[in-house]
């Protein structure tokens, strides 16, 4: 049959099938994305109904949790005294509360006092029955239990909790029940707030007890047709008993306009393939065939001489003269080929490796002597050389090998290249590369000889070995670093049926610490949090460090209940350690049907985690100004009388200079936290009252960078830092730390440098005595130009002339 034949009748079944492929794809595709579309709008119905039901849940734990710590509640289980029984189970209690029942039980789990409004006992008493006391697996004594029972096709929320004191020191005496049903007016809240139809019944109810699932199937309803889906919920026994159906009205498009695009797309393919073989037969088809019948020619020939000429410059041109440049190379190519054989035979002769050839159909092997000495190989002949040379492999290596072979042998491998390990005639074990290459194969294509090098890679193995190691470790705290755990979440992503937590802690001013101890006290504290971790959580906890403040602990097959105790654990361990207190922040989320991998998981860690920084973040602001200043107070010389009476004489300079009020506020802060650096400077020095010696004087000058370092990093100081730094200027470019001069020294520097130095002369210190106030102005005076700026020294003395003494002294 010829090509265009062939061309022709593959090209309309292609069409064919393209077309009824597409068909059905568009189908499939159409109609499951409304089918998927559908899911996803049940899923988030049920989603809500089941938020509601949850948040109604917990209102009534939380109501009973109330009621369970009252001291009436914990004495009224002892006495069972009709005070309390009057003044708190009346009739208006169940209304207020939307209660059905509640139940008094002692320490022994028995009924000590029951009462029941709109239900009648008997009704009441087989939910308890049926949801707590009747059932094996939850314990009558149990603290806290909450969820759903069925009964009489109604649904109830059932709750029990402890009793005991409101001060949580006496012990728990008893427990206490309470019984809510899920009435109509919550029904209808819910049908209002999902926009679907909501019933419920009894998986007894049900004839296919297994045929339930989240699904959505076509009904028709008074002549309307109607999504229906189901799902099964866990009632408080952990068991699923309570059947939910939904009701969403649909339309019936779908078929007619699926109809309307096969008949479109039909008439549109035919046209479209009518004029595609037209041109592909002209340009296409007859070129390609010319150079089907030229290759024909050179392989009955073998006349690697012949060329072929083609018309045209596109791909079947480009395939023509490819065609003749690859003729042209063969005879030399089989030359080097020749040549390449005897220079590899000759390197593998003047190498230690071994060389192996083994022939498939006589189960015979020869290994050159050199290894087979290495290695200890034992045999008389050549094929119990063949049997021992795989009795030599590591059992751990030898099936991925057999698997290996089996494609070689049977001719689906030609080349191969494989490691693994050998234990040698002593016992030691010893690494290999194999390669190599089936040199002879049978007319069905089995290989019968195969040919190899064989090399020891041992040190090899063990120095990727030790870079793997350093790869994925942290070398400070000696953790799993970032990329072991991305590699542990990839494995994880490719677990469907993974149950896993994810932690993410985050270290709490760590930065701050490193501005004011230093790095060396920030690592202390990482390698302390470390240990900490490491010693509390389990082997099975998988413990990185995630970044500079932050650690991710992975954790499997726990419950939440677990997570809880064991992040406070941590924390506790933390804010209690002997030798540092530290404060550490900590987030987690859950692998579920909602957080299906692990980025859901790490994201819905760190936005817990953020959240709680958030919420503890503003009393942390509030704090972080105080305990400088107390910090301050505590290893300087200064006192509080002396920033305050900077802050008063500064703020009266900055409005006679007519700042702007955000400027007075940043200058009132600077009054305060200018010599915040003096933190980080010994107190031998702080605290000399002699003169200080020229390396002591190089050691108190680094205060202005350190209190530079702290505000930077502290978000509430860092709008600041650089007029902390720049404090010590002089105006002649004489002062430190970087020689500033004139106006290049900014404003509020050089405001609180003039302040700051006439407080320092008129007090008292405990290197000097206090100057005369008349002495001072003298000294500021001499000093304008040169390590003040004259025009604020002229305002300032003038400010000192207007005010009354005992406002600044």
């Amino acid at each position: 049959m010829k090509i265009k034949i062939k061309v022709f009748i593959l090209t309309t079944l292609s069409v064919i099938i393209l077309a009824i492929v597409t068909s059905v794809i568009f189908y499939f595709s159409y109609f499951g994305y409304i089918k998927q579309r559908e899911e996803e709008s049940i899923k988030k119905q049920f989603e809500v109904i089941e938020y509601i039901l949850g948040s109604e849940s917990d209102n009534l734990y939380n109501i009973l949790v109330d009621w369970a710590k009252w001291d009436d509640t914990y004495e009224f289980i002892n006495d069972l005294n009709e005070k309390y029984i009057k003044a708190n189970l009346s009739d208006d209690t169940f209304i207020n509360l939307n209660l059905k029942a509640m139940y008094f039980l002692n320490d022994n789990g028995s009924i000590i006092y029951k009462k029941s409004y709109e239900i009648d006992e008997d009704t009441s008493e087989r939910i308890l029955e049926k949801s707590i006391l009747n059932n094996a697996s939850i314990n009558p004594l149990d603290m806290a239990r909450t969820g759903l029972v069925m009964e009489d096709n109604k649904l109830y929320i059932i709750s029990k909790t402890s009793t005991t004191s409101s001060n949580d020191k006496s012990q728990i005496n008893g427990s206490l029940i309470f019984i809510k049903e899920v009435d109509t007016k919550l029904l209808s809240y819910i049908d209002q707030v999902s926009g679907i139809t909501l019933r419920f019944k009894s998986i007894e109810s049900v004839e296919n007890k297994n045929s339930i699932e989240l699904d959505g199937k076509i009904k028709t309803y008074n002549e309307k047709e109607y999504l229906e889906a189901n799902k099964v919920l866990i009632d408080i026994r952990g068991e699923n008993s309570i059947v939910f159906t939904a009701l969403i009205q649909q339309d019936n498009s779908r078929a007619y306009f699926f109809r309307n695009f096969v008949i479109s797309f039909a008439i549109v393919v035919l046209i479209i393939v009518w004029v595609d073989l037209i041109f592909a037969n002209k340009y296409f088809i007859k070129r390609l065939l010319k150079l089907n019948k030229f290759i024909e020619n050179i392989s009955n020939t073998k006349d690697t001489t012949l060329r072929i000429n083609m018309s045209g410059k596109d791909e079947i041109y480009k395939l023509s003269e490819a065609t003749n440049k690859m003729l042209s190379e063969i005879s030399s190519a089989n030359r080097d080929m020749m040549e390449m054989s005897e220079r590899f035979r000759t390197i593998i002769e003047s190498t230690n490796d071994g060389y192996l050839d083994m022939n498939v159909k006589t189960q015979e092997m020869y290994i050159s002597l050199e290894w087979k000495n290495y290695i200890g190989y034992k045999g008389l002949d050549e094929h119990e050389l063949f049997v021992n040379y795989f009795s030599k492999i590591h059992p751990e290596c030898l099936e991925r090998l057999r698997h290996k072979f089996f494609y070689v042998i049977n001719g689906k491998v030609e080349y191969f290249s494989e490691e693994y390990r050998i234990v040698k005639e002593s016992g030691s074990i010893t690494w290999v590369q194999q390669r190599g290459k089936v040199v002879e194969q049978d007319e069905e294509g089995n290989s019968l000889r195969i040919v190899s090098t064989l090399s020891d890679i041992t040190d090899r193995k063990k120095y990727e070995e030790e870079i793997l190691f350093l790869s994925y470790s942290d070398k400070l705290t000696g953790l799993r670093n970032r990329a072991f755990m991305e590699k542990e979440f990839q494995q994880l992503d490719k677990d469907k049926e993974s149950n896993y937590n994810i932690i993410m802690g985050d270290i709490n001013g760590l930065k701050v610490t490193n501005a004011i101890l230093g790095h060396k006290e920030g690592n202390r504290i990482l390698t302390r949090v470390s240990e900490i971790i490491k010693k509390i959580c389990e082997d099975t906890a998988i413990i990185s460090r995630w970044g500079g403040d932050e650690f991710v602990i992975l954790v499997r097959n726990k419950n939440e209940d677990y997570i809880s105790h064991l992040i406070n654990k941590i924390r506790e361990s933390c804010e209690t350690s002997k030798d540092l207190s530290i404060s550490i922040a900590f987030g987690y989320g859950k692998w579920d049907e909602r957080t299906t991998n692990s980025e859901g998981v790490m994201n819905l860690a760190e936005e817990r985690l953020y959240r709680k920084k958030l919420l503890e973040n503003k009393s942390q602001r509030s704090a972080s100004i105080n305990s400088l200043l107390t910090t301050l107070y505590e290893k300087n010389t200064e006192t509080q009388e002396h920033t305050m009476r900077i802050k008063y004489l500064s703020s009266k300079l900055g409005i006679r200079l007519g700042l702007r009020k955000d400027k007075l506020e940043e200058l009132a802060l600077l009054s305060l936290l200018h010599d915040i650096g003096k933190i980080g400077i010994p107190e031998q020095i702080l605290m000399k009252p002699g003169k200080l010696t020229a390396e002591e004087w190089i050691i108190m000058k680094n205060h202005s960078s350190i209190g530079y370092r702290i505000a930077n990093s502290t978000p509430e100081l860092a709008h600041i830092s650089d007029e902390i730094l720049a404090h010590h200027e002089r105006y002649d470019g004489t002062g430190y730390p970087n020689e500033l001069k004139g106006k290049e020294i900014p404003l509020l520097s050089r405001i609180i440098n003039i302040v700051d130095s006439f407080d320092v002369m008129t007090h008292k210190r405990v290197y000097k005595e206090a100057f005369d106030k008349s002495y001072v102005l003298e000294e500021l005076k001499r000093c304008s130009g040169g390590q003040f700026d004259s025009v604020i020294v002229e305002e300032f003395i003038k400010l000192l002339e207007e005010e009354i003494d005992g406002e600044y002294n």
